[in-house]
């Protein structure tokens, strides 16, 4: 929820003057409590220190009195009377400790501003005092004329009785003391009970004066405001009086560009039809091409396999017959090698004679075997060298021929893709067409429903004029409610200067609605124009 627009409007103007009283008790409220609070500081005091010191004070002082008479009881009956003089001595002994204690909790309690000035004179001497008391105690409890002489002195213009006219004349003083603060705290507190009825009766009488000049500001700025908004509706009905003529016009005139539109949209359709169907056909051979295309890149596929398969035998074989060239030039190696141990074999017989004949008919066998297994070994190393060169001539060949398959292979896919792009793109054409197929259809059926519909407008537009000018009837009665006086009926726009050609209409800049309304109910008031601030918070 928007809480600025509390502070607008009416509702700020009735804030406003509801705040008014609601200010005015508080400021009355404010008034009370301050003087309540002031009393009941001044009774807080008086209950925490006057009445606490006052107490001990007056116990003090009787207690202190209470002393003088017990010794001159004392002195004043015979010495052999030791039953009466014991029973006073005795309470002469607790009117002591009352003093004492009644100046303790005199001590004890807070002083007020200058109340220790006056009981200090006898401050100073009070632990003296005491000991002259007790003293005087004493000498009485002797029964004794020169004990009595004693007390006598200190009653009859003694330090005693010295000390004492100090403590009657500061209690004197504090007695005073407080008897003046009293008062004046009474007048105090009496002349803020006026002030306080005094400010109330003020802010009462202010508050009431200055909400009824508010609410009389107020009533007078909202009859005037909607007094001319009033006006202002009523010159608005008949604007859309005259509006609505023209609108009937432009209703006419739609109705007749609906019909002719509907006709041209009629032979659009059918010419999209058409080309729907050699779409369609052209999207079908696209797929079909595309089949074929597919069937060809796989066989494509399938011979580059092969291919691969020939390259990686004819190389295997190559492998084989070089490992087979190395083993007959290790048997020519061996069969070298024999060649030699049979010459040898040879000369160690012919060096043994008679004896190695044997060995030499043996050895010479042997020779010629391995002579004729080296000329074995060189013609199939001869063969192995030219199987060897053919191969690796065919393995070239296959390598060559499988570049070349892969080659067709890629193309063959090439072609694949873009036949299938083709066919997508022959698809998306035909869909695309069947959607503005159906979109012509449907601004067809809307052209013709335009054109039903602007005969409906041309009546709803005559019921909107009968309602106008019950608008304006109605702002009558609002204006004569308001200011007791009926308005004169404002009179519409000529129908010529309203009702104009459609096709020459020139259209200006367009008006945001804020500006629209500002023209259509004015919220700025202005002696010159009339116009009322209604919902600004500087219209108070």
């Amino acid at each position: 929820m928007n809480i600025s627009v509390w502070f607008k409007g009416i509702r700020g103007r009735l804030l406003f003057s509801t705040m008014l009283p609601v200010l005015a008790v508080g400021i009355m409220t404010w008034i009370g409590f301050s003087v309540t609070d002031d009393l009941g500081k001044r009774l807080d005091s008086a209950y925490e220190n006057t009445i606490p010191n006052m107490d001990a004070l007056s116990i003090a002082m009787e207690a202190r009195a209470s002393m003088g008479y017990r010794i001159w009881m004392v002195l004043g009956v015979d010495l052999a009377d030791t039953e009466f003089r014991n029973t006073n001595i005795q309470n002469l002994e607790g009117h002591l400790k009352e003093f004492r204690e009644g100046l303790k909790r005199y001590e004890a309690a807070p002083f007020s501003p200058g109340e220790m000035e006056l009981y200090a004179p006898f401050k100073e001497k009070s632990e003296k005092y005491f000991s002259i008391t007790e003293q005087v105690i004493k000498d009485l409890k002797l029964g004794t004329k020169e004990g009595n002489e004693r007390v006598m002195m200190q009653m009859r213009g003694g330090e005693w009785q010295t000390i004492g006219a100090i403590a009657r004349k500061s209690f004197d003083k504090i007695t005073d003391f407080y008897s003046e603060n009293s008062a004046k705290f009474n007048t105090q507190q009496k002349q803020e009970r006026a002030d306080a009825r005094m400010w109330t009766g003020i802010v009462g009488a202010s508050s009431c004066g200055l909400l009824l000049f508010v609410l009389m500001f107020i009533a007078h700025r909202l009859a005037s405001s909607v007094g001319n908004i009033s006006n202002k509706i009523s010159e608005a009905g008949a604007q859309v009086t005259a509006a609505i003529e023209q609108l009937s016009a432009a209703g006419q005139s739609l109705s007749q560009s609906s019909t002719e539109a509907a006709a041209s949209l009629e032979e659009t359709v059918a010419s999209l039809e058409e080309m729907t169907s050699m779409v369609n056909l052209n999207a079908d051979n696209a797929k079909q091409a595309a089949g074929l295309s597919t069937v060809s890149r796989e066989s494509a596929e399938r011979g580059q396999s092969e291919i691969q398969v020939l390259v990686s035998s004819m190389s295997d074989i190559s492998a084989s017959s070089r490992k087979i060239e190395e083993i007959i030039n290790v048997i020519d190696d061996i069969a070298f090698q024999t060649n030699l141990l049979a010459l040898n074999a040879a000369v160690e017989a012919a060096r043994a004679g008679e004896q190695g004949k044997g060995f030499a008919v043996v050895a010479e066998a042997v020779r010629t075997l391995a002579q004729r297994s080296a000329e074995a070994a060189k013609d199939i190393t001869v063969l192995i060298k030219d199987s060897v060169d053919k191969i690796e001539r065919g393995t070239q060949v296959a390598d060559k021929s499988g570049t070349v398959m892969a080659d067709i292979v890629t193309s063959v896919k090439k072609v694949s893709d873009l036949s299938a792009e083709i066919s997508s793109g022959s698809g998306e054409q035909s869909t695309g067409i069947q959607q503005i197929s159906k979109a012509m259809n449907q601004l067809d059926s809307s052209s013709q429903s335009n054109a039903a519909s602007s005969e409906e407008i041309a009546s709803t537009a005559e019921e909107i004029s009968a309602q106008s000018t019950q608008m304006q009837k109605m702002m009558e009665d609002l204006s004569f409610l308001i200011s007791g006086e009926r308005a004169l009926p404002v009179a519409a726009p000529a129908a010529a200067a309203v009702v104009k050609k459609i096709h020459s209409v020139k259209r200006g800049p367009s008006k945001s609605k804020a500006q629209a309304s500002a023209e259509f109910l004015p919220m700025d008031e202005n002696e010159e124009s009339g116009r009322g601030t209604l919902g600004k918070a500087s219209s108070f």
